[in-house]
């Protein structure tokens, strides 16, 4: 699925793009995996057991529809359809005998008053809505937070390792997958995007190859920080906040 793919025609998502509800998705499935966040399983029902699937497995089918997207569709009415008062759509009368010429003027006029193309920009609502003002900070940084998402994940998969040792050993497979990509990006000149590769966890990673104690401790602070935000955003997910403040 192309992260700027935005709907199917019928039914749009309101972030224009799929990036953001992955990554909801991937640290919701990381609040899930640590022991000191506890997530409310119940405001997820109707997410079904997102913990044993893979992105693509859980947003296939309707699922994107029911969770996220917004009904922008034109059709006819099934018979028997339950109509119910909607701000983002009109429910009209077509007269078939009438010419339709005519008949779209008129839907011309109705749509312009009741603001028709204004009220879909403002929209940020499925059954789950981003966190309100997203798209002012969360949509311009993804890299950063597919950044995080990943350095938390080796972060708990080390956490027998110690606290420092959680720390440095997830600096050292970080720094190992990002030189490791980045160069088979430029060895085989691929059109792909090169990982963001911070100074902080590249300065930890080579401090500790190299035994330089005393840049160490300053660079773990620095690269601490990428843990810290990525948690925050998982505490977010956890309790039906997502991005938040993080």
């Amino acid at each position: 699925m192309p992260e700027k793919w935005s709907g199917d025609g019928t039914y749009y998502l309101p972030a224009r793009q799929v990036a953001p509800y992955r990554l909801w998705f991937e640290f919701l499935k990381l609040a899930h995996d640590d022991p000191e966040i506890s997530v409310d399983y119940d405001h997820y029902a109707d997410w079904g057991p997102f913990w044993d699937m893979t992105f693509n497995e859980w947003w296939s089918g309707v699922r994107w529809r029911e969770l996220f997207a917004i009904d922008a569709g034109v059709r006819v009415l099934e018979e028997g359809e339950n109509i119910q008062s909607d701000e983002h759509a009109l429910i009209v009368r077509l007269p078939l005998s009438k010419d339709p010429r005519e008949t779209m003027k008129d839907v011309q006029e109705l749509l312009e008053q009741h603001n028709a193309g204004v009220k879909f920009d403002a929209v940020t609502q499925g059954k789950f809505a981003l966190s309100e003002g997203y798209e002012k900070g969360f949509l311009k940084y993804l890299n950063r937070v597919n950044l995080m998402s990943r350095v938390y994940r080796m972060w708990l998969k080390n956490a027998d390792e110690g606290k420092k040792g959680q720390l440095d050993r997830t600096a050292l497979e970080f720094y190992q997958w990002a030189k490791t990509r980045d160069d088979m990006i430029r060895e085989r000149k691929y059109d792909l995007p090169r990982p963001l590769f911070p100074y902080a966890a590249r300065e930890l990673a080579e401090s500790i190859i190299n035994n330089e104690p005393d840049a160490i401790g300053e660079n773990r602070r620095q690269f601490l920080r990428y843990v810290h935000k990525a948690r925050k955003l998982a505490q977010n997910a956890a309790v039906g906040v997502f991005p938040g403040k993080y």
